[in-house]
């Protein structure tokens, strides 16, 4: 069988199956059986593909048609231009996220001697790919779930950025000591009445990192109310927010003497919050 009738076919069981992006991750999935690049799949798609690989890509093609994320069959997530670590224990890494990285990586200088803090760290993507970007800045990393620091120490290990990154199991502010130049958040913000509407490839992913509350904002309210005292002056704090949150989380974070701004991601929604002290 060619790649080009393995993917036709491939394609269809997604689709039948309702499964997010049917043609993309059928591709993605046969490049990793391959261990090639999806590049590489779609210049070749005379390419005769072994028995051996054939039987593989249809394991993993039938855990992605029960709705598994693509992230947690191949076990890795691109995330500004590193490959990260992802688990069953950890939010994948979104495109959303990634913009909240480079909107707020513009705010400060490439060689600056930082101290920023990501909370809510999961995989550790943010953590990871500021001290990449900031060869002389040190990261806090803080999560309540031991589960996910496993997998972002993975993640430390991998792109050699352990002498910068700490981790801290923390109830939010409960653990954490120290001011901070930049303090940035992609909290649990799904309100809970809206979980079972998700994706059944979202739904696959740990609820503690997806459930804000009643109102979206458990999570986050606890965290603004005390970012103040964790700031240095000058200092910034970033945000990832739902649809409709991030105006109303400006407005009260304004009531409480912040300079607050509503910013768009990718996608043209007022996603993110980035805030000063006045």
């Amino acid at each position: 069988m060619t790649l080009a009738q393995l993917l036709a076919r491939a394609q269809a069981r997604l689709s039948a199956a309702q499964s997010d992006e049917p043609e993309a991750n059928s591709q993605w999935l046969l490049a990793y059986v391959l261990g090639v690049t999806r590049t590489w799949v779609l210049a070749n798609s005379s390419f005769e593909i072994s028995a051996k690989d054939q039987q593989q890509f249809e394991k993993l093609l039938a855990r992605k048609e029960q709705g598994e994320p693509l992230s947690h069959i191949v076990g890795v997530q691109p995330f500004c231009g590193l490959d990260i670590i992802v688990s069953p224990d950890v939010l994948t890494p979104r495109p959303e996220t990634e913009d909240l990285v480079q909107q707020v990586a513009a705010h400060f200088e490439h060689k600056g001697r930082y101290t920023f803090l990501d909370m809510c760290t999961g995989s550790g993507c943010i953590a990871v790919a500021l001290a990449v970007k900031f060869p002389n800045a040190r990261v806090l990393a803080v999560d309540i779930s031991q589960a996910a620091l496993q997998i972002a120490q993975q993640n430390i290990r991998k792109h050699k950025v352990e002498q910068r990154v700490q981790l801290l199991q923390s109830n939010l502010w409960e653990e954490v000591m120290g001011t901070f130049d930049l303090i940035i958040a992609n909290p649990p913000y799904i309100p809970t009445q809206n979980l079972a509407n998700l994706t059944r490839e979202v739904q696959h992913e740990p609820r503690l990192a997806l459930d804000g509350g009643a109102d979206g904002f458990e999570i986050t309210r606890p965290l603004c109310q005390a970012a103040d005292s964790f700031l240095n002056p000058g200092g910034l704090l970033a945000l990832e927010l739902d649809d409709g949150q991030a105006w109303p989380l400006a407005r009260g974070l304004s009531e409480i003497g912040w300079q607050a701004q509503v910013k768009k991601d990718i996608f043209n929604v007022e996603r993110f919050v980035f805030a000063t002290r006045n």
